[in-house]
């Protein structure tokens, strides 16, 4: 599996923006190449044409010349000398002991091509041989082509050429970056906007100037935003309002058990201790059936009615918690640091209850911790409710601290309900549950 995730990071795949400068490069590079071997090809032709016209001009002016009578070398010098200092033909004159007499030589090179360029663009090489049958010195003038100087000229044209095709591919390149860029940036915007809806951030939104494309999306991703805002606003207060039929429903059932059980378990009380004047041992046994089926219900009733205990305050209801816990797991250990939060609103009050409640009973029944410890701070305004324990609950039960189990995942609905956040954390030795509730000015109206 090592090797995989190895394999997964060598291979993984290059973003957007390096695929398609990647592939504008190459499209360029590709067109560079192509058009400097077309221009190459072309100013190789060039050259072999000028070359071949020039010579073959020189060759027809030195056999004109030559048609009229000569009787000496001199004359066959002077022609020799006119192709000094030109451009694309040698010319020599040669006794007939094949030594020279006198050769010209083409123009100065100022800025020759390079000698690979020269290799590659020179045409082919051209000489002709003019025989004169002087009475005494008979010889031969020899032309031959040299191609350099319009080598020369065609390096100077091809390199200006190549030059700017080079710089115009780059510039392309460079305008091409920046629209990706610009794009990329758009879609980064895009991304992160969507990103802050996926948590639960409705108030992501996107500018709208720009590209006609762009602007569209962006019109699109505010007003989905809006939507979902609208959306979770009201489900905020169905919830709310949910919560507060929950709340009569438990209140209606404990008043039924109260009201309906509770006498009929002090009736069984008194006729046990009717029957206990006749068979002590009966009625001792009905009477101590009968104070554990009442202990139960009222056990029932504090966890129906939890609120009624928040009458007389946080604190007070923490407190009954504790002893509730105690006397079933006097093994565990609770500690309590609880700031004065007498002036909370209802909705807080009873979501910081609620937090406390089910994380506590989850610690108990999950971790079994040895210490269990319970803040609530108030830090300018918001509240901050944390739960933990030493025990082991996430290890010993991963299902019972997910946010998929009934009783978290109604607490994270309350925390939700609020605008506020909720933390599970495991510890290296137990759980952590932290809530932070926003200040009573932060609240939506129910």
């Amino acid at each position: 599996m090592q090797g995989d995730s190895r394999d997964g990071a060598i291979l993984r795949p290059m973003s957007l923006q390096v695929r398609v400068l990647g592939s504008i490069g190459v499209l360029l590079v590709l067109a560079l190449l192509c058009g400097g071997a077309f221009l190459s090809l072309h100013a190789r032709a060039v050259a072999e044409v000028e070359v071949r016209t020039a010579f073959q001009g020189a060759e027809q002016s030195v056999r004109d010349t030559l048609k009229s009578d000569v009787e000496h070398t001199v004359t066959l010098r002077q022609v020799v000398a006119s192709f000094q200092g030109q451009r694309h033909v040698r010319a020599a004159l040669v006794n007939e002991a094949g030594k020279v007499i006198v050769a010209s030589q083409i123009a100065a090179l100022s800025d020759p091509a390079p000698a690979w360029f020269a290799r590659l663009m020179a045409p082919p090489a051209m000489s002709a041989r003019i025989d004169i049958n002087l009475r005494k010195y008979p010889c031969v003038v020899v032309l031959t082509s040299d191609p350099r100087s319009e080598l020369a000229e065609v390096w100077d044209h091809v390199r200006d050429a190549f030059v700017t095709v080079l710089l115009f591919c780059a510039a392309t390149m460079a305008v091409v970056s920046l629209a990706v860029a610009y794009a990329l940036r758009f879609f980064r915007k895009f991304q992160t906007g969507l990103v802050a809806i996926a948590n639960g951030s409705y108030d992501a939104r996107l500018d709208t100037q720009g590209p006609p494309e762009f602007a569209r999306l962006a019109r699109g991703f505010n007003d989905m935003a809006s939507r979902l805002a609208h959306y979770a606003a009201s489900n905020r207060r169905l919830y709310q309002q949910l919560q507060n039929l929950q709340e009569e429903e438990r209140a209606v059932i404990a008043r039924d058990l109260h009201d309906e059980v509770g006498p009929y378990l002090f009736a069984i009380q008194v006729d046990a201790k009717a029957v206990a004047k006749l068979e002590p041992a009966l009625g001792a046994s009905v009477r101590e059936a009968a104070i554990h089926i009442q202990r139960h219900v009222a056990d029932i009733l504090r966890q129906l009615r939890p609120v009624s205990g928040l009458d007389f305050g946080l604190e007070a209801a923490v407190a009954d918690l504790v002893a509730f816990w105690s006397r079933r797991y006097p093994a565990v250990r609770f500690v309590r640091e609880l700031d004065t939060v007498s002036e909370l609103d209802r909705r807080r009050l009873e979501t910081a209850w609620r937090i406390i409640q089910e994380s506590v009973s989850n610690a108990v029944r999950h971790g079994e911790p040895e210490i269990i410890r319970i803040a609530v701070r108030d830090e300018d305004g918001r509240l901050l409710v944390m739960v933990e324990d030493n025990g082991g609950g996430l290890r010993r039960d991963p299902a019972a601290t997910s946010l998929g189990h009934s009783g978290l995942a109604g607490m994270a609905e309350r925390v939700r309900t609020l605008n506020g956040q909720l933390e599970i954390a495991e510890l290296a030795h137990g759980v952590r549950i932290s809530a932070v509730l926003p200040a009573a000015r932060e609240l939506e109206p129910a």
